[in-house]
């Protein structure tokens, strides 16, 4: 594998940046009152005081720097008086229009980072996220089970931002959200996802929309669908042929050895690249939600991941 050096620099600048408040709310100053203009043309009743862009740097703040939305409008309030900006939003008003936001609309947004790509490739993964955050001596004292969801994501392998996710409980397998994952996702080329997703739908989907699939198949598959058959035959060493003993299996040993030459050769180690997203999408958000009912849990993790998107990947 070639060893990338990094540019430390470039590293350690945007580090800095992530600290300073500028970095988030400057936009929303600068584009303040276009922003307004657009947002209360034709609406009925009250207007806008803050635009959506202001409101969602003040989330962006309080779940970078792990606050209260108490703590981060005050940094929003001296920022923005600093620069001559008079009503600033207060902590209520913040956690008022988040809790508004449609899920929808999120959605919307994170599929617009692939809106402009071209032969992309991405990697499915899922992982647990602890629906509440409580500690082991709670837990074992009061006899609370611990209760998990699930966060399906999709990772552009270049920029290793999140093209899509779905939020489901801990009980949804894996292989039911791939055709969910890739749909809203246009002008991809490769697709590389775990075992679990081996499915004759998959692989059939994949093929409908020229996607190179690469999902390793059962170590003991002989069969299934055409597309999967022909997985089957590339990575397993499987010879079919007609008659009645159709086709001529290898050795387990030899199947082993013919999928891990697949994997090499194939790119399918990419999928290490979604395990570091995960990684850091938790030490930067927790790896628990705040939110109490399972709607805003997954609003919670959606903006998340916007905010992963836009200041962190």
């Amino acid at each position: 594998m070639q060893n990338i050096r990094r540019n430390w620099n470039l590293y350690n600048l945007r580090l800095v940046n992530r600290g300073r408040p500028s970095n988030y709310l400057l936009p929303a100053v600068e584009n303040r009152d276009n922003d307004l203009k657009v947002m209360n043309k034709g609406k009925v009743g009250r207007p806008y005081r803050y635009s959506n862009v202001e409101i969602f740097a003040a989330y962006a703040i309080k779940c970078i720097f792990k606050l209260g939305y108490r703590e981060a409008s005050g940094i929003v309030e001296d920022y923005e008086r600093q620069n001559g900006v008079a009503n600033t939003p207060n902590f209520r008003t913040i956690q008022w229009r988040i809790e508004k936001l449609r899920k929808d609309i999120i959605s919307i947004s994170i599929h617009e980072e692939s809106k402009d790509m071209v032969d992309i490739e991405v990697i499915i993964d899922s992982t647990g996220i602890k629906n509440r955050n409580d500690g082991e001596y709670r837990s074992t004292k009061y006899g609370k089970r611990k209760e998990w969801g699930k966060m399906h994501i999709v990772v552009d392998r270049k920029t290793k931002r999140i093209l899509n996710i779905i939020i489901t409980d801990s009980s949804t397998g894996d292989v039911k959200e791939f055709i969910p994952l890739l749909e809203p996702i246009e002008h991809i080329k490769a697709a590389a996802a775990d075992g679990a997703n081996d499915s004759n739908k998959n692989f059939e989907y994949s093929d409908k929309r020229n996607i190179i699939p690469l999902i390793p198949v059962h170590i003991n598959a002989t069969g299934g669908s055409l597309h999967r058959k022909l997985r089957v035959e590339e990575q397993l060493g499987v010879i079919r042929r007609r008659g009645r003993n159709r086709n001529i299996v290898p050795p387990k040993e030899i199947r082993k050895k013919n999928q891990e030459k697949w994997k090499n050769e194939s790119g399918y180690h990419m999928r290490s690249i979604v395990e570091g997203v995960f990684s850091v999408f938790k030490n930067t958000f927790g790896e628990y939600t705040f939110s109490k009912t399972k709607e805003m849990r997954e609003k919670e993790l959606m903006l998340k991941a916007l905010v992963y998107n836009k200041y962190i990947a």
